[in-house]
């Protein structure tokens, strides 16, 4: 592996086990980790089954399909729509009950108005993988997904997701280590947070997604992400979210499950 500089981030804005971490409460420090000349039998093994890995993501399907049946071993368990000062973000939580993680799963979200019409989905084609997949869920545990690219006329009355199945995995790599700083308020209005993130799974990482929550009292009151088009392994980039919604008074929890 060599080092490289960070990846420059594309901004957006607007018991189980989770890949998200609580917010941290100062920035770590955190640097590329120091390469060695040498490499163990376990530590080949590992990165050879996550460059496997690495290149059944890229063959997986990035769009939604026009039609798929809901995965009998993933489920949602929270779905939400917060309101910020350039649109509206959905958040939907999904569990996974199965003894195995699950990779890629197609989701497909439909923002409803008055009398039920449909004001937004995701199925229409044309977006990013991220806003049509969820990333790894590991065996018994959680991933939250986040898309901030909602865009509807007319207030919206809620929100419905569907999850199908996934390309089972049989181990599910490591995960990539994030820290952040407290939300700060930005200027022109709204919040944002900010921090690091380190490869350490041994592949590079594409269009790696890191999101951010905040919950009040359990309830969503916001959300946003951040997109980094590449990542080496081993590397460590910059990352900076706008939040739609709020995070004031709210718990934010910082994750970026490799895609």
């Amino acid at each position: 592996m060599r080092p490289e500089a960070p990846t420059p981030v594309a901004h957006t804005r607007p018991h189980h086990r989770s890949w998200f971490a609580p917010l941290a409460l100062a920035l770590a420090a955190l640097t590329t980790p120091a390469l060695t000349g040498c490499e163990t039998t376990a530590e080949k093994s590992a990165r050879l089954e996550e460059a496997a890995l690495a290149r059944a993501r890229t063959t997986h399907s990035s769009t939604v399909p026009a039609a798929f049946a809901p995965s009998s071993k993933l489920h949602v368990t929270q779905t939400a729509l917060v309101h910020g000062l350039e649109g509206w973000a959905v958040v939907v939580t999904v569990r996974n009950d199965s003894a195995g993680a699950q990779l890629g799963a197609p989701i497909s979200i439909v923002v409803h108005g008055a009398g039920g019409s449909s004001l937004y989905t995701n199925a229409e084609g044309g977006l990013s993988r991220s806003l049509t997949t969820l990333p790894l869920i590991p065996a018994h545990g959680e991933a939250t997904w986040v898309d901030d690219q909602v865009q509807v006329s007319g207030t919206p009355s809620g929100v419905t997701a569907k999850v199908g199945e996934g390309m089972a995995v049989k181990k599910a790599p490591r995960a990539l280590t994030v820290s952040s700083r407290p939300p700060v308020a930005e200027p022109g209005g709204g919040e944002g947070v900010a921090g690091k993130v380190v490869n350490r799974t041994g592949v590079e990482q594409r269009e790696l997604v890191v999101s951010a929550v905040a919950r009040r009292a359990g309830r969503v009151v916001g959300a946003g992400r951040a997109v980094l088009s590449t990542l080496a392994a081993g590397a460590t980039s910059p990352f900076q979210i706008f939040f739609t919604g709020s995070a004031k008074g709210a718990r934010v929890e910082v994750g970026a499950p490799p895609p």
